[in-house]
């Protein structure tokens, strides 16, 4: 919570950005709290700490996915995926890296009757300049284990390309919808992780953006998350 704070409180000290979910404040020592924490407000009693974060009022990714993916049109999950690009490549650029990317951790907003992404979560998250040095690595299926290293834009780039192909497809790479969970997930988890490591990726011949995918899960040709943003929007154009 406290790192939180601290990204998210320098963050919006440089600007704001449209797709980085926003600190309002903490909470005071009063015993009934009113908190939006992400998925809306609620009331918290006997609750002295926690953060208030913009609301993001249709919940996370993969819950969205779960429930409406057959709703879902190409141009929205286009627009998602750019959107989460440039979210990403916005906190790259001023040195931070989540090291956390989730289709849970990354959070919808509908205004006026659009729907766009919101990335959150950044207890986990290194930022050098402040000498934070976030010791989480990615969950499964978000984690390359190919890496060595956990603190370079390379961890996330590869959750990026995990999470494209899961908004593009509606479900998980080698496994259907809904999204695994408890046990199921821990069996996933393994499995899905010898496959990474044995070269293996869905195939992605008929997937939209599947290229780019590619890039970031299988050849590995990107290093930020802006190569990804500039190869996103010029297969826009093509």
């Amino acid at each position: 919570m406290v790192v939180e704070k601290q990204i998210l409180e320098n963050l919006q000290e440089r600007g704001t950005h449209p797709g980085i979910i926003r600190y309002v404040s903490t909470p005071d020592n009063s015993p009934t709290l009113t908190i939006k924490r992400y998925h809306g407000p609620c009331i918290t009693k006997g609750r002295l700490d926690g953060l208030t974060l913009s609301e993001a009022n249709c919940g996370d990714l993969q819950s969205f996915l779960d429930r409406e993916d057959i709703d879902i049109d190409i141009t929205t999950r286009k627009r998602w995926a750019l959107q989460l690009a440039q979210a990403l490549a916005y906190i790259h650029e001023m040195g931070i890296v989540h090291k956390n990317l989730s289709t849970t951790n990354v959070l919808l907003h509908e205004a006026d009757n659009v729907v766009d992404i919101v990335l959150a979560d950044f207890g986990a998250s290194q930022w050098l300049e402040l000498n934070i040095c976030g010791d989480l690595v990615p969950d499964d299926p978000y984690r390359d284990p190919r890496l060595n290293e956990f603190h370079s834009a390379r961890v996330d780039v590869f959750s990026l390309g995990v999470i494209i192909y899961i908004i593009m497809t509606g479900h998980y790479p080698f496994h259907g919808s809904p999204a695994p969970e408890n046990d199921e997930m821990f069996e996933y988890g393994m499995r899905v992780q010898t496959l990474y490591q044995e070269g293996g990726f869905p195939d992605l011949s008929d997937v939209t953006f599947g290229t780019i995918i590619a890039g970031c899960c299988c050849e590995r040709r990107f290093e930020t998350a802006k190569e990804v943003v500039n190869a996103l929007l010029q297969e826009n154009i093509d």
